[in-house]
C-alpha cells in the first residue's frame, strides 16, 4: 500500500510539473521573450553634448565628430555593415547653413565595429559670444531599425578668448583640516563658462563629484569672487556642510582676499586662476582649499 501511494504521489507531482512547463511555454511564446534576437536600433552614442568655442578671428570654422551607435540584439559588433542617415531637426535653434554643416550625411557603422563618426563643420565665425545654441541633429533612416531616442542637442558655446572656461592643471592645492596641512591635491579641474564673468567650478581638492561652487569675475580689477549659492539660489554645500568664502566664514589657516583670489589673463591663453575656499564645520574644524590653476591650450 505505500508503494501504490508513492506512486500515485509521484504521478500528481510529475503531473503537476509538466502544468507549469507547459505553462512557462506558453508564457514565453505568449510574450516573444528575446534572448539577443531582438531589433538593431540606431542611436547617437550621447543624447547631449556641449562644444565650449573660444572665439579666434583667424578661424572661420572647425571640425567636430559625434559618434553614432546601435543597441540591441546581443550588443555586439555585427557581420554586416550598418549604415544611418542624419539630418537637421527642425527644432535645432542653430541653423544649417548659418552656424554649421553637414557635410555628408550618410554614415556606416562597418561590420566588426559598433561606432561611426559624423561630422559637421561649425561655422565659428558666424557664432556670438555667449548667445549660446543647441544643434540638435536626429536619425531619420537605418539599414536597421532607429531607436526612439533618435537626437542629439549639441549646445554651441561660443566665448570670447578673455574667457576663463577650460580644463586647467592643478599648480598649487593645499588642504588644511582643523588648522592643520593634510596634504596637497592635483590633477586637473574644468572651469565652465555660465554667462559673461559667471563660472562654475567643478568639484573642489579629492572630491571632484557633486562638489561644484560658482564665482564672478571682476574684468576691471581681474578680483574673484566665490559665491555662497548656486544659479538657483540655494545655499552650496561642499561635502554637506556650507561653503566659506572671504565675505562671510572666518579663514583659520589659510589668506582670503583680493590677492588670492584673482584671475591673470595670459596672452597665450594659459590663464591663471588662484583662489581660496572651503567649508566650515565651525571654530577649529575649517576644511580650507588653496588653489593656483594655469589653463591648458
Amino acid at each position: 500500500m505505500k508503494n501504490i501511494k508513492f506512486i500515485r504521489t509521484f504521478f500528481v507531482l510529475a503531473l503537476g510539473s509538466l502544468i507549469t512547463l507547459s505553462s512557462c511555454d506558453a508564457l514565453l511564446d505568449d510574450t516573444k521573450t528575446d534572448f539577443g534576437q531582438g531589433p538593431i536600433l540606431a542611436q547617437f552614442e550621447n543624447t547631449t553634448d556641449e562644444l565650449n568655442i573660444i572665439l579666434d578671428p583667424a578661424v572661420t570654422s572647425i571640425d567636430y565628430m559625434i559618434p553614432i551607435t546601435f543597441f540591441g540584439g546581443k550588443n555586439v559588433p555585427l557581420d554586416r555593415d550598418v549604415t544611418v542617415t542624419i539630418a537637421t531637426s527642425p527644432d535645432s535653434q542653430a541653423q544649417e547653413g548659418v552656424e554649421f554643416e553637414l557635410g555628408e550625411t550618410t554614415f556606416t557603422i562597418p561590420a566588426g565595429q559598433k561606432t561611426a563618426n559624423a561630422a559637421i563643420i561649425v561655422l565659428t565665425g558666424n557664432l556670438v559670444p555667449f548667445d549660446f545654441k543647441d544643434i540638435v541633429l536626429e536619425i531619420v533612416e537605418s539599414s536597421e531599425a532607429v531607436s526612439d531616442v533618435n537626437s542629439i542637442a549639441l549646445t554651441l558655446k561660443a566665448l570670447p578668448e578673455t574667457t576663463l572656461a577650460g580644463t586647467y592643471d592643478v599648480e598649487i592645492g593645499q588642504y588644511w583640516n582643523s588648522g592643520s596641512r593634510q596634504g596637497d591635491f592635483g590633477g586637473t579641474v574644468s572651469i565652465q563658462a555660465v554667462s559673461p564673468d559667471l563660472y562654475k567650478h567643478v568639484g573642489i581638492g579629492f572630491w571632484p563629484d557633486d562638489n561644484d561652487f560658482y564665482f564672478t569675475v571682476d574684468p576691471d580689477t581681474n578680483v574673484i569672487t566665490v559665491l555662497d549659492v548656486d544659479l538657483a539660489g540655494e545655499p552650496t554645500l561642499l561635502n554637506g556642510s556650507p561653503i566659506m568664502t572671504c565675505a562671510k566664514s572666518v579663514f583659520e589657516m589659510i589668506i582670503c582676499d583680493d590677492t588670492t583670489n584673482k584671475q591673470t589673463l595670459m596672452s597665450d591663453g594659459s590663464h591663471i586662476v588662484e583662489l581660496t575656499t572651503g567649508y566650515d564645520r565651525g571654530t577649529g574644524a575649517t576644511r580650507e582649499f588653496l588653489e593656483k590653476l594655469i589653463r591648458q591650450n
